[in-house]
């Protein structure tokens, strides 16, 4: 489907504004339509916690503020995780095999 005009998108937003959320909620759900049904139920339920903040938001710019803030939570919960995996996958620094007995395969040695 191709979008309206700009000034058609305009018009909607101070006249219509529900015909151009109608409009947002088909494109959302042609995009998550076209990836596999194994990602569909995830992007279904943050879609889902998305229209929960713009319906709890006191006005547009309240939305953007809380939807920005749950980018950044979930990119912070990434970030941490991601930390979480150098540290454990790191070398001890006086070079003892780390608590767990794992030996990277790279890093034995044959001493035949």
């Amino acid at each position: 489907m191709e979008l309206p005009d700009f000034d058609t998108l305009k018009h909607w937003a101070l006249v219509e504004p529900e015909r151009l959320d109608a409009l947002l909620h088909q494109q959302i759900d042609t995009l998550i339509e076209q990836v596999g049904p194994d990602r569909q139920r995830r992007l279904r339920g943050l879609q889902f916690r998305i229209d929960c903040q713009r319906r709890l938001a006191k006005n547009n710019l309240d939305s953007c503020i809380r939807i920005a803030n749950m980018m950044h939570e979930s990119f912070y919960a990434m970030r941490s995780q991601i930390n979480h995996l150098q540290d454990e996958t790191a070398p001890l620094a006086d070079g003892l095999v780390p608590g767990n007995n794992v030996i990277r395969l790279a890093d034995h040695r044959r001493d035949k």
